[in-house]
């Protein structure tokens, strides 16, 4: 019976023995999973002097660092978000600068760095864009500039909202005090053809806002069979940017309360715009003044507008050596074989040397 006793007393402190090792080792784990992986969605919004970058958040993992630089530096500077936000507003920027930014989860080691992101620093408008281009879409944009010789055209296909902005091919260039600006929109049906209301703003303040008084065209009953038009003065006291500003076109059923409106049918386009000081001369500012560079960041295809066709080109790293050659086929240059990073590319044409900077993304 004793020995019973005691089988019995050694069993149940075994058990306690197990239980309470067992609770101790679970006390021990972490109350979270804390991993190293790369930060996805990483995205960035600008203005002149800023960049405000957002990524996934993670719960399990909340401390991010994010770096950032001009592409070619070899000096990052490095920023701490506040625990738990997975945004971080970066202040005091250059303006009209290109800079990449990575963002990193910080665990109990560091992770891995995102992908870089390349952003520039410009103006930030608001969003507007409709959700069914079914019915109507714009078809053709053309604008005609007072003391430019060639206008601005622009044919498109059926979208909710087209960015032209970086399409130097596409660009405005207005006169500051100019006069006689001619706009034309014209709007092509796939549904049955009906009208629809046709809205322009130019931010001719440059504050990022398109304002009511920035109208420069407001149109009602625009039919397929007629563009819509207007005729605009260009104020004195337009801002001038080295940035430029946007043009946004709105083409809807209804007319928009505001150049932010999301809408159901029709289309939405933003166009740059270079607003020029007439004082410098009309015969020498419509011209084509020198070699323009896009997109930038490229991927594998640089396109250059305002050269001839026998350009010879140069390609030379952040570090000053020559990374390729040949002449300008079709006003375009082949990246393909670069790595990513920052080039110049100088451009030769009969007697005029120009060399512009890039990014390979």
């Amino acid at each position: 019976m004793t020995k019973k006793l005691l089988y019995v007393f050694s069993f149940i402190l075994g058990v306690s023995s197990f239980q309470a090792n067992n609770k101790v080792e679970e006390e021990s784990q972490p109350l979270f999973y804390c991993d190293t992986n790369a930060p996805t969605g990483v995205q960035v919004s600008t203005t002149l002097t800023s960049g405000t970058v957002t990524w996934t958040a993670d719960p399990n993992t909340p401390n991010n660092f994010i770096r950032y630089r001009i592409p070619g530096s070899t000096i990052w500077m490095v920023a701490t978000p506040v625990a738990g936000q997975n945004s971080y507003t970066i202040t005091n920027l250059q303006p009209c600068t290109t800079y990449e930014v990575q963002v990193v989860k910080l665990c109990t080691v560091q992770g891995t760095w995102s992908n870089p992101v390349f952003f520039t620093t410009t103006l930030n408008y608001c969003a507007s864009v409709s959700t069914d281009t079914s019915l109507m879409h714009i078809s053709n944009v053309t604008v005609n500039s007072a003391g430019i010789t060639s206008p601005m055209v622009s044919n498109s296909g059926p979208s909710n909202y087209t960015d032209y902005r970086s399409d130097v091919s596409r660009k405005v260039k207005f006169f500051i005090g100019s006069t006689g600006n001619t706009l034309s929109v014209t709007n092509t049906w796939t549904g049955t053809p009906g009208t629809t209301t046709v809205t322009a703003w130019i931010d001719l303040n440059a504050n990022g806002i398109f304002e009511s008084t920035e109208r420069v065209m407001v149109a009602n009953n625009i039919t397929q069979a007629a563009p819509a038009v207007s005729v605009f003065t260009i104020p004195s006291l337009a801002a001038v940017t080295l940035c430029g500003v946007t043009m946004r076109i709105v083409s809807s059923q209804t007319m928009p309360a505001d150049g932010c409106s999301t809408f159901t049918y029709g289309e939405v386009e933003d166009y740059g715009v270079d607003l020029l000081n007439l004082t410098l001369g009309v015969e020498e500012s419509g011209k084509s003044a020198k070699p323009e560079i896009y997109p930038n960041p490229a991927s594998d295809v640089l396109n250059i507008s305002g050269i001839s066709d026998v350009t010879d080109y140069e390609i030379y790293n952040a570090v000053g050596q020559k990374t390729g050659e040949g002449k300008v086929s079709d006003h375009k240059v082949n990246l393909s074989n670069l790595s990513k990073g920052m080039y110049f590319i100088q451009l030769k044409d009969k007697d005029n040397t120009i060399r512009l900077k890039f990014i390979k993304k």
